[in-house]
């Protein structure tokens, strides 16, 4: 399994508690997947499939910030909580079929369901649970005019549903760039 690269846009919020630690709320729309190899050595079947999920998430994180060449460093980690708001998977299978190799391509809508398999059957859909969590960490730096940089990894603790013999779970790693808005007197 190797993750695809997403996007993220959102609303964030740095607020400072105590000398040189802050807590940061942030709304997120947050574009998470995978793709995936896969071989049936019992058919021969081998192909691909390519899975795009979009979330909104609520995710809160402490950080310690530390003044460095007129901007700051700052390093933290923390939670979050998403919910499945869209999302599709395509499917490429290569086999042998009467001595000639075949590639069919299906296509399938992600639903977010509580109670329902991520597989069942021939189907054009996939379902997935509808609520993720997991675990934030970042680092980045911060110009004085609210301009930042930051790298983030993201560990699911959520298992979202059963494909192929194993469970899913959210992962990622991103970077990101954004502005902090300054309050003016």
């Amino acid at each position: 399994v190797t993750p695809r690269s997403g996007w993220r846009a959102g609303l964030i919020a740095d607020r400072r508690l105590w000398s040189k630690f802050y807590l940061q709320p942030q709304l997120v729309l947050n574009k998470k997947g995978y793709n995936y190899d896969f071989y049936n050595s019992e058919t021969g079947t081998s192909g691909k499939t390519e899975r795009q999920l979009l979330y909104v998430e609520l995710q809160s994180s402490m950080l310690f910030k530390q003044q460095f060449r007129g901007g700051k460093l700052f390093a933290g980690a923390g939670a979050y909580i998403g919910h499945g708001i869209n999302g599709s998977e395509t499917a490429k299978a290569h086999y042998e079929l009467n001595g000639s190799f075949v590639t069919t391509t299906t296509h399938y809508d992600v639903k977010y369901r509580k109670n329902e398999p991520e597989y069942s059957g021939v189907t054009t859909v996939r379902y997935v649970k509808p609520y993720d969590a997991g675990l934030n960490f970042l680092a980045g730096y911060e110009l004085k005019n609210g301009l930042f940089f930051n790298a983030t990894y993201s560990l699911g603790v959520t298992d979202l549903g059963h494909w192929g013999g194993w469970n899913s779970r959210n992962t990622y790693w991103g970077l990101s760039v954004g502005y902090f808005f300054k309050k003016f007197s």
